[in-house]
C-alpha cells in the first residue's frame, strides 16, 4: 500500500527531528558529565 507523498514526508520529518532532539540529549548529558568531573576534580585538589 502507498501513502501520499506528503504523509511520508511528514513521517521522514518527524524521525529526522527525534533523532536531533536525542542527538542534542546525549551531547548535552556528556557535556554536563565532564563539566561535573571537572568540577569534582577541582574541588579534590583544593580540598586535598
Amino acid at each position: 500500500m502507498l501513502y501520499p507523498s506528503n504523509y511520508v514526508n511528514k513521517i521522514i520529518y518527524r524521525i529526522k527531528w527525534v533523532t536531533q532532539k536525542n542527538i542534542e540529549a546525549v551531547e548535552n548529558k556528556a557535556l554536563k558529565k565532564e563539566e561535573l568531573k571537572e568540577k569534582i576534580r577541582k574541588n579534590s585538589s583544593v580540598n586535598g
